[in-house]
């Protein structure tokens, strides 16, 4: 999953505030300014001066006398006129409809069904709901004006903040009920979409339906590698259009190691006392589709019974415990910003040389530092999964039998650096598999090395990665190197993280629907604020605008920065009539200096812009679905808190459009 903005709430929030005073403040300002010309135009400059004045003088106290009675009457009123217009039934309707029939077209069979599934129900979700929140919110007020219906409420001792409060409060929570209620189907439609079961295919549901591994080590059903101890295979049945592959494997380790941490699907244990080793016989089922099943044993030998399980991988919510920051290191070992330059076009990654045929070994590696790194963090703290989504650049094909190599190695942060020894472990190899999350589990106890300050060995062993690698500072470097000559991996930040567990997946499913609440809710405030003073056609319009605006807002706000080749809008339009490549520096001289200044300001006046309309890539958290990952709570604070800005701005422009409009009075 791509994450390219790692949110702390308590670093964001003092800049949250700055940018919402300061957006604030630009509003007040330009708010009496072009309230003063409008109201110039109506009563001349001097009584203009105080009929904003004494606009502005009420505003307070109509805030305060706010009566939280008189909201929710109207809230009702308002939930009952959505109602009548019958949106929110056609609304559901149609995604009753889509829900009934759209299961023909997903495609079980997929790499990642699941995916299809989340995409789906959440995409048609949203779309339904924000063009919903727009038509419900944006056609209401004018037409109670049209209709002369709106009479009937401000000949009442009613303010215009308990208007504009109560319908925001009435179509927000008509609006919320239909979207728990599309919540909860949509999660029942992909659970049960998804889930499906399968059979050992064979006259017995024992190892007597297992086949031999040929000699070759490639499956006999596959013709594909097979696991490392693998001795004997089975296939299973097929279901959704897709079937699996099973393993027996013999497991050996040493007495001293811990057990497997599935015991569902071992057949039986043999000790060797005279070797001190212990091997299990297990039988495993590869994955399949982005899933596995789970395998349970009913008996010992080869004669108890074997069944899968339910599907497993498809509702995830990891729990990822990324580093605190990612550095680069070129063949050399010289820092560097963005790792090897490939030629990619997307610099999302950097890339780790693996060095060339002549000098046979590069110091490039990506290093990644983890905080707080203690047994706490984890669910289990003897097994310690490292997960990895890494790119893979070829500049050869290689060995046809095996994938490109990875090496990992830890590192202990000292707390006086040049005076404190450094532990570092031995490099863990392993093969990449790109283009899918792979699992590296990490034991506890590892074998590394004690190294002075000054490279001298004082002690090798096994060491504890909690215990003396993080140490008292609770710090722990990794390093990921490229084994391969003329090979390259890819890396960001986000693409290797400890995995602390899994959370609840239906809790986490149902976190996903707050970030299309936030959407809706801000869409509906808009949309009311907006009527206030503009027709309905343009009131649609112009909220429709606004979405657009922010779910590109991150694209736009990339178009303003004039770090690029070519400059800012006016450098480029002078290119553009000149023919002047990109590449070249304009004539240095006052007139270059007064478009540079003058482009930046172009710029900051349009960047300034973006965050008039709400950047929904923030309240989109259907990647964290998607890919299977724990939506942080941190990020749903902060998504509320936008919204509830973005509704107390809106509820102010709202409240002053319609008290100088003439039915206020």
């Amino acid at each position: 999953m791509v994450v390219e903005d790692f949110i702390n709430f308590s670093d964001w929030i003092g800049g949250g505030i700055l940018l919402f005073g300061t957006i604030v403040l630009a509003a007040i300002i330009l708010g009496v300014f072009f309230g003063y010309l409008v109201a110039s135009f109506r009563h001349g400059p001097f009584e203009a001066f105080y009929v904003v004045s004494k606009v502005i003088g009420q505003a307070i106290p109509d805030f305060l006398n706010t009566s939280p009675r008189r909201v929710w009457a109207i809230a009702r009123l308002a939930i009952k006129e959505a109602f009548r217009r019958k949106v929110i039934l056609v609304t559901f309707g149609i995604f009753a409809t889509t829900l009934l029939f759209g299961g023909w077209f997903m495609n079980s069979n997929s790499e990642h069904p699941e995916r299809i599934y989340i995409n789906f129900v959440l995409w048609g979700t949203q779309l339904l709901v924000l063009l919903m929140g727009m038509l419900i919110s944006s056609f209401s007020l004018p037409e109670d004006i049209k209709n002369k219906t709106i009479y009937t409420v401000v000949t009442k001792p009613v303010r215009s903040t308990e208007i504009v409060i109560g319908r925001i409060l009435g179509f927000g929570l008509l609006g919320t009920g239909l979207l728990a209620l599309m919540a909860i189907i949509s999660f029942l439609f992909v659970w049960r979409g998804l889930s499906h079961e399968h059979q050992i295919v064979g006259d017995t549901q024992t190892l007597a339906s297992f086949a031999p591994i040929p000699a070759d080590g490639l499956s006999g059903i596959t013709r594909r590698r097979v696991s490392e101890d693998a001795v004997k295979e089975a296939k299973t049945s097929t279901d959704s259009g897709h079937s699996h592959l099973l393993e027996l494997i013999h497991d050996t380790r040493d007495v001293s190691a811990p057990e497997p941490q599935l015991q569902t699907n071992i057949i039986d244990k043999t000790v060797d006392q005279a070797a001190g080793t212990v091997t299990y016989r297990r039988v495993v089922c590869k994955p399949v589709g982005g899933h596995t099943h789970q395998v349970f044993v009913d008996g010992e030998g080869d004669d108890a019974r074997i069944s899968l399980g339910p599907a497993v991988g498809y509702f995830r919510a990891r729990v990822p415990i990324y580093s605190s920051y990612l550095q680069f290191y070129d063949r050399l070992g010289n820092k560097t910003q963005k790792g090897v330059n490939v030629g990619k076009e997307w610099a999302y990654r950097g890339y780790v040389d693996g060095g060339n045929a002549r000098e046979r070994t590069s110091l490039s590696k990506a290093e990644f530092q983890f905080e707080n790194f203690v047994p706490s963090n984890f669910r289990n703290d003897k097994i310690l999964p490292l997960e990895m989504t890494l790119g893979v650049f070829r500049t050869h094909k290689g060995d046809i039998e095996k994938r490109v190599t990875g090496g990992i190695q830890f590192t202990s942060v000292p707390e006086n650096e040049g005076v404190d020894p450094v532990f570092i472990s031995d490099i863990i190899d392993f093969e990449t598999n790109e283009y899918s999350v792979q699992t590296l589990p990490i034991s506890r106890k590892i074998v590394g090395k004690l190294v002075s300050p000054d490279g001298k060995l004082l002690e090798k062993g096994e060491f504890d990665l909690f215990e003396d690698f993080a140490g008292k500072n609770q710090r722990l470097h990794l390093t990921l190197s490229c084994r391969d000559i003329n090979q390259y991996l890819g890396v960001a930040r986000a693409d290797l993280y400890f995995r602390a567990g899994d959370n609840l997946y239906w809790a986490n499913f149902f976190k996903g629907y707050i970030g299309i609440w936030c959407q809706m809710i801000i869409i509906i405030a808009m949309g009311v604020a907006l009527s206030t003073f503009l027709s309905a056609a343009i009131t649609m319009l112009g909220t429709l605008v606004m979405i657009l605006i922010g779910f590109s807002a991150p694209f736009i706000r990339e178009l303003t920065k004039i770090d690029h080749d070519g400059g800012g809008p006016i450098e480029s339009f002078i290119r553009v009539v000149t023919q002047k490549n990109m590449m070249i520096d304009l004539d240095t001289g006052y007139l270059t200096t007064i478009i540079e200044n003058v482009d930046k300001l172009v710029v900051a006046i349009l960047n300034a812009l973006t965050y008039l309309a709400p950047n929904f890539s923030t309240l989109n958290f259907s990647n964290y679905l998607t890919y299977g990952y724990a939506i942080d709570n941190q990020r749903i604070l902060i998504a509320v808190l936008i919204t509830l800005a973005f509704c107390v701005g809106l509820t102010l422009l709202g409240y002053f459009a319609l008290k100088t409009r003439e039915i206020a009075k």
